[in-house]
């Protein structure tokens, strides 16, 4: 077993935080965190929700990935319009496949660009935060916090999708929804979920999972 493997092992049993730091989609990341899920989510014999959970993880890691790296085309000035809501998301894809995922973390980390995901346990309930280094400005927070609370009116994603299709939700704003009807369908309330921002440096995605049966 690996040093990293071992490390989260003696995070859950001491009951400590587990920190993961990014800095593009990589999988290396990704099969620790799915181990640390699944040990974490075993400690407490809820095996039953690790898909769920781990999907609503996954996606807040992609949209602040996302977010990150359309600050770096921004800034390159490869997006030369970010109200162009079409281009953006042919230009972030263009950037975030396999072949140039290397390429775009070195960016990234030189830009300190991080993606940085908490793991804690409390009380029997895990508290999932997810921190990325580009502030949202007051109107997106908003948009985000209707979106929340509308999707929590639907039982499955695709029935909120067909009545709210989103031509500028930049391939992410579905997501949202997603993780509020994951979290429906866990018995979760939307209310624990949540987006924030500090509106200098960071936004913040939490959720909070009660892991007691």
């Amino acid at each position: 077993m690996t040093s990293t493997r071992n490390e989260i092992l003696s995070a859950i049993e001491n009951g400590d935080d587990i920190i993961f730091i990014t800095y593009s989609s990589l999988m290396s990341t990704e099969e620790d965190l799915k181990f640390a899920l699944i040990k974490i989510l075993e400690k407490y014999q809820r095996e039953d929700i690790f898909t769920p959970v781990f999907s609503c993880t996954k996606e807040l890691i992609s949209n602040a990935i996302k977010a990150n790296a359309k600050s770096i085309l921004i800034k390159d000035k490869i997006i030369s319009d970010p109200e162009d809501k079409e281009d953006v998301v042919k230009k972030i894809r263009a950037i975030l496949n396999k072949k140039s995922l290397l390429a775009y973390g070195i960016r990234s980390k030189s830009n300190h660009l991080s993606t940085r995901i908490y793991l804690k346990v409390y009380r029997k309930h895990l508290f999932i935060e997810v921190i990325n280094n580009i502030p949202l400005c007051q109107r997106d927070i908003e948009k985000i916090n209707l979106k929340i609370k509308k999707s929590s009116k639907y039982d499955s994603i695709a029935e909120f999708y067909m009545e709210n299709q989103d031509p500028e939700a930049e391939g992410m704003g579905l997501g949202i929804s997603m993780i509020v009807v994951l979290l429906k369908n866990m018995n979760i309330t939307y209310r624990n979920f949540r987006i924030t921002t500090d509106g200098k440096e960071k936004t913040y995605a939490k959720i909070l999972i009660p892991l007691a049966v």
